[in-house]
């Protein structure tokens, strides 16, 4: 059950109802459309199976062509690398499914980070995807417009929210892609955009938050680098409208706005330096007062990564899917909080 490689995940940095985004952008020049070849009419989603064993994490996974300790589960999934469309735009990203033939129940991945610091690798499909994967599900996630040769400009929480949304009709378009039952996993800032993706949307079964951002005022208070690094230089208009940008992206400001069928589990390190450990708790008093269907874990002692307890995070990941999207069942705990040391 052990997830390996966990801590390179979380360094920091419109209703649609499954229907597709049309709405016009500045398209950033980027080889995406060079290397992929523009979409056939009514296609969104492109993707091309990835020999991983030519790639730097073969190193890690592999001893003389055969998984090591920890990896045997490689040779039950394929690592596809994708681009989609995003309204209007080529994004890619990675697409990692089970080898064997089946219906599956898809998860939408959201990575953190912001433009290409924290992008996603074939190492991040392969270890963190990968291992969703073999547990029976069709992971996609997007490394958002503007980065990793996609088309378009990072917005972190703008309009680059559709990129997760968009997966799902992309999603739609994959043999075997059961997109009537979706979760959602969000890493540090890829909770911050699986917050807004509840917003909009109401087909996610299950959302977890992993380290994740739910208040940038409080960001900025505790990483005043935030706003000059990130937010001044990839928010359009920031300076203009601050205020109501950051409260745009900030969830603890609007949590019942959230779509409240969707059951989700909040697991945060009490001594995060990245992502105060204040914001999940924050979220948690939030959501237990109008009463969504949460969990909320905190690690005592425990970092950015939840690195001293990553089997307790794995078990916590595999047993919300499998229950919430996998199986689809009611939510069965009152909300509340529950510490592990």
């Amino acid at each position: 059950m052990k997830t390996p490689l966990f801590i390179a995940l979380f360094l920091m940095p419109t209703v649609i109802n499954a229907q597709h985004h049309n709405h016009t952008h500045e398209i950033k020049p980027s080889t995406a459309r060079s290397i992929w070849g523009d979409f056939a009419e009514d296609e969104l989603v492109k993707t091309k199976l990835v020999d991983y064993t030519s790639t730097p994490i073969a190193k890690k996974v592999l001893k003389n062509g055969k998984p090591v300790e920890g990896f045997e589960y490689v040779d039950s999934i394929e690592v596809h690398s994708m681009v989609y469309d995003s309204d209007g735009l080529m994004v890619t990203g990675f697409m990692v499914r089970p080898k064997e033939k089946g219906e599956y129940p898809c998860i939408i991945f959201n990575r953190g980070g912001n433009r290409d610091f924290g992008q996603l690798l074939v190492g991040t499909a392969l270890t963190y995807m990968g291992k969703i994967a073999s547990w029976g599900y069709i992971v996609a996630a997007s490394n958002y417009r503007g980065n990793s040769n996609s088309e378009g400009s990072e917005q972190f929480g703008g309009s680059d929210v559709n990129d997760v949304l968009n997966l799902i009709p992309a999603l739609g378009q994959l043999e075997g892609a059961d997109t009537s039952r979706i979760g959602m996993l969000g890493i540090s800032r890829g909770g911050m955009m699986g917050y807004m993706a509840l917003k909009e949307q109401c087909n996610i079964k299950a959302l977890v938050v992993i380290g994740g951002l739910s208040n940038l005022f409080t960001m900025k208070e505790d990483r005043p680098e935030m706003e000059d690094h990130v937010y001044a230089e990839v928010i359009p208009n920031y300076n203009d409208s601050t205020k109501q940008l950051l409260e745009s992206r900030s969830a603890a400001f609007w949590a019942d706005k959230m779509c409240k069928d969707t059951k989700i589990l909040i697991l945060h390190g009490e001594k995060d330096k990245s992502v105060s450990v204040e914001q999940a708790r924050e979220m948690h008093k939030k959501l237990a007062t109008i009463g969504h269907d949460h969990i909320y874990i905190e690690f005592a002692k425990d970092n950015h990564g939840i690195l001293k307890h990553e089997e307790d995070v794995s078990k916590w990941l595999f047993t919300w899917f499998d229950k919430y999207v996998y199986q689809d069942k009611i939510f069965s705990k009152k909300a509340n909080k529950i510490e592990i040391n």
